[in-house]
């Protein structure tokens, strides 16, 4: 089962929507290697040709250098299907298919906040993150982010020196130390905490990755803090993901004179919760934890800049769904997610079940 898994995973061309319309079609990943040809591209999305690459042969010796690597790292794969599959991040639109962890896999049913921000922190944004991250740590939250430079690193380093629980969500695969310097925590997240990652196991951080790695960050988080960033800020990205995914986001009030506190304050603006101490997150998720964004944190409207505007010009008066969106604007369904949420957020559009869109006032 697990080698079909991999066979499966190693098929260029299925991300994790593709993946699991198939499985919706097919039952199971045995059921679509064994399906017929005609069969499979009747599938929306699914062309002649990634039909021919699923009926392939299998790379058998791509599939060994997996299982070995897996083995050298004692790395363990959870299918969606796992009972060990969190709950949490299964209700999310695009959720892997399977997480290859390494480490202590239970910490994926522990609640999370994630704790993301800039890779070139100011001294206030260390102290906030080391702080938060200590209180996260001493009410039996895992602190959860995503192993990068500045303000991740040290989300990470001070939930473990508290002998707290950490989550690293890579962008890459679970056997790479990425950035390199992190080579040494890493090692020891893997000791004391987890890391988890969709990618297979050797894969390079490539920058397309990273958006999808967000997804993972905020999908398994109750909710989402942002400390510091600056206005295109990848954690805003994060920002956006969980606000799609019905979190509470949160924000670090900062200087109007820092370019690192643009975009949280701007967030802040917006209606994220502004955070001053463990106390405010609390207050917001409440004593079981509750999840969802609060009224009026995306009822907002400004001014729209080129890529919104013709985005929001393309879903007229009818509701499109994303993947018709994409097709139409040639953009990948990551980078457009990012902007439907941007104009969801200012007010202009409604999210409509199964991923369509349509003009505020037009549902």
């Amino acid at each position: 089962m697990q080698r079909d898994l991999l066979r499966f995973l190693c098929i260029p061309g299925i991300g994790p929507v593709k993946a699991l319309d198939l499985l919706r079609f097919f039952d199971d990943i045995q059921g679509i290697f064994k399906a017929k040809f005609a069969d499979l591209i009747t599938v929306p999305g699914v062309s002649d040709e990634l039909a021919k690459r699923i009926l392939a042969t299998p790379d058998d010796e791509l599939l060994d250098a997996q299982g070995m690597l897996m083995d050298k790292y004692s790395v363990q794969l959870i299918a969606q299907w796992d009972e060990a599959y969190p709950q949490i991040l299964r209700e999310i639109y695009d959720p892997p298919i399977a997480l290859f962890c390494r480490g202590k896999a239970d910490l994926l049913h522990l609640p999370g906040i994630g704790l993301v921000g800039t890779r070139t922190p100011s001294k206030y944004g260390l102290e906030v993150t080391e702080r938060l991250s200590t209180d996260l740590s001493r009410h039996d939250f895992s602190v959860v982010s995503g192993a990068a430079r500045g303000i991740d690193t040290v989300a990470h380093r001070t939930a473990m020196m508290n002998g707290g629980s950490t989550v690293a969500v890579m962008g890459c695969g679970v056997d790479r130390a990425y950035p390199a310097e992190n080579k040494g925590m890493l090692e020891e997240i893997a000791e004391k905490g987890l890391i988890i990652s969709e990618f297979l196991m050797g894969a390079k951080p490539d920058a397309q990755n990273f958006p999808r790695r967000n997804r993972i960050i905020s999908g398994l988080s109750k909710g989402v803090v942002i400390i510091e960033a600056a206005e295109r800020s990848g954690s805003l990205i994060t920002a956006f993901l969980a606000l799609d995914q019905n979190r509470e986001v949160f924000a670090i009030p900062g200087s109007i004179f820092s370019g690192q506190s643009i975009g949280t304050n701007r967030l802040i603006k917006q209606g994220a919760h502004l955070v001053c101490s463990i106390e405010d997150v609390m207050e917001e998720l409440g004593e079981r934890y509750r999840m969802g964004r609060s009224p009026g944190q995306t009822e907002l409207l400004f001014a729209l800049d080129d890529e919104e505007r013709s985005v929001f010009m393309e879903i007229g008066e009818e509701a499109r769904h994303i993947d018709d969106l994409s097709a139409a604007l040639e953009l990948p369904t990551y980078s457009l997610l990012g902007i439907l949420l941007r104009l969801e957020m200012k007010g202009l559009i409604n999210q409509l079940p199964g991923k369509y869109f349509t003009r505020k006032g037009m549902s």
